[in-house]
């Protein structure tokens, strides 16, 4: 039983024209400045819910498991997020101390996937604090024609420097 043909799917009205190319030659090589100026990009274009933020974690059996949460700030210690104290979450950044991010700002046709250790900054009652610091990048730029794509990377190297990393090449 099919429940979206892939014709119905392919036939759904697609987001609007983004911004254009990116020029990932001239861009940031600290990721973070290089979020920071992504993200006012996507408050300055009216993006709703631009904090919106799909955290991953692994469970107790290895599965995967995502939910969105609010950013609630990003400084040179990762980003910053809130929970409440007896959660799913809570039990599988406590069991790993591993966090995926992954922000989608779809009228600009960008993401942003961040991967890193969650550390608590605040243990309370009833809400923690959770920051992840990054390990790695990767922003995400789809093309008008949707066929196309520019992703580029950041992992740190031996020195721990940021190094940038082109994934795939425009066009």
């Amino acid at each position: 039983m099919i429940y979206l043909s892939q014709d119905y799917v392919a036939g759904l009205e697609k987001s609007q024209p983004s911004l254009g190319e990116v020029d990932f030659t001239s861009l940031q090589r600290d990721p973070n400045v290089m979020f920071a100026e992504w993200f006012k990009e996507a408050v300055d274009a009216g993006i709703r819910d631009v904090t919106a933020v799909t955290v991953a974690t692994v469970d107790d059996q290895g599965m995967p498991d995502a939910r969105i949460v609010d950013l609630l700030h990003l400084d040179s210690d990762g980003f910053h997020f809130g929970t409440a104290t007896n959660t799913a979450k809570v039990h599988q950044l406590e069991a790993a101390w591993a966090a995926a991010l992954n922000f989608w700002w779809q009228p600009l046709r960008r993401a942003v996937r961040v991967k890193g250790t969650a550390h608590r900054v605040v243990d309370g009652d009833r809400f923690n604090l959770w920051r992840v610091e990054p390990e790695h990048f990767e922003f995400f730029h789809l093309w008008d024609d949707r066929m196309h794509s520019d992703r580029l990377a950041y992992q740190r190297d031996e020195h721990g420097e940021w190094e940038r990393i082109r994934i795939m090449a425009a066009g």
